[in-house]
């Protein structure tokens, strides 16, 4: 599929340009990630948003005059539209008009392989998919001149509606005896010293954990490649612990993926070491960093939870092209180690130090 990717916010010559353009960037790993083509990418400075066209009806002409538009399949907006808003757009290009959380959530969609999984991602849709049929109902209803003037086209929403919310609600009881179902499997585990593997999507989380564990967990160069947590048992000189990996973060991830992924995500609250992997070659690295802590930090405060320790594993040095930020890293992030997970360099000091976290824990249980 062609499309292309527009970019819109209020004052964004203010926003460094190497940062928007990450952002940028970043986009388009998604819609790559789907085989898509992004034929071009527009962006556009706004005083304000408009609430029928988010940007500006000019701005909406330039781009419609566009030559490559005629090529076009879909235009994808990095930012949230609302309902309104996605019907104006597609009404005015002619074109299917999807959000940056569409086409996150269709890759989610395409990468789920348990049924927990398949579950989450549903749920999450649904969720994405309910105000948009409230902002149908709303439009329907000026259209008709207001309360009782209902029309077969809004009857015909309205049980849309309910079949949607009575949908979410199944998923939900399902989901929640998924997670009892798991609560079995942490108590099975309990006394185990556990390792959860956390970062930033395409961080390179999964070459580490086979690397050391031999998981066989899958490897891709794109982004949301591992949506299931594995958990591996490893022995180091004796010493057994768990080593889970889990669902890679990223900057502004909706919030409906952050609590539909919440039983998924129990893992990392019964973790006694959370192993943030972070990826030292890409760019604005403290920035990814502070987008996964923070997630963290809302996982475990959602329960009043203790964030366990964590220990950072700069990943991918064999590829750094500035090797002194291996220095300024090491004083920022003493408790840090630096290495290739693909190339398995410096593996061997990671399970060291696995194995004297795990010595200590066992040291203070027993």
């Amino acid at each position: 599929m062609d499309c292309i990717v527009i970019f819109a916010g209020e004052n964004l010559s203010k926003i460094n340009s190497c940062y928007l353009g990450s952002k940028i960037d970043e986009v388009k790993s998604l819609a790559k990630t789907l085989g898509w083509k992004v034929l071009d990418v527009i962006v556009v400075n706004l005083r304000s948003v408009d609430p029928g066209f988010y940007i500006t009806k000019g701005k909406l002409l330039q781009i419609k005059s566009l030559p490559q538009m005629s090529n076009v399949d879909c235009i994808v907006f990095y930012n949230d539209l609302s309902p309104v808003q996605i019907r104006n757009l597609e009404r005015e290009f002619g074109k299917k008009v999807i959000t940056r959380v569409d086409l996150i959530l269709t890759i989610f969609k395409n990468h789920a392989v348990s049924k927990e999984a398949k579950l989450q991602i549903e749920l999450a849709t649904l969720q994405v998919y309910l105000p948009r049929l409230y902002g149908i109902g709303k439009e329907m209803e000026q259209m008709k001149g207001g309360i009782g003037l209902r029309g077969p086209g809004e009857r015909k929403t309205e049980i849309m509606k309910r079949h949607v919310k009575e949908k979410i609600r199944l998923l939900k009881k399902k989901i929640q005896e998924i997670k009892k179902n798991r609560f079995v499997q942490f108590e099975g585990r309990k006394g185990v010293f556990n390792v959860s593997i956390v970062g930033y999507t395409n961080s390179g989380k999964s070459t580490f954990i086979n690397a050391i564990t031999k998981a066989n967990v899958l490897e891709k160069d794109e982004l949301f490649s591992t949506l299931d947590t594995k958990t591996k048992r490893l022995f180091i000189d004796g010493i057994y612990l768990t080593v889970t990996d889990t669902v890679g973060f990223i900057e502004d991830l909706p919030h409906q993926l952050i609590e539909s992924f919440y039983s998924t995500l129990e893992v990392v609250k019964r973790s006694n070491l959370l192993l943030h992997v972070v990826d030292i070659s890409s760019s604005f690295v403290e920035e990814k960093i502070k987008v996964v802590d923070g997630v963290i930090r809302e996982i475990f405060s959602k329960d009043n939870l203790e964030v366990p320790e964590i220990f950072y594993v700069f990943n991918k040095i064999d590829i750094l092209q500035n090797i002194d930020l291996i220095n300024e890293f090491e004083c920022k992030y003493p408790n840090s180690l630096f290495i290739s997970a693909k190339e398995k360099i410096n593996l061997d000091k990671v399970k060291e130090k696995l194995k004297e976290f795990a010595q200590n824990y066992y040291s203070l249980v027993s």
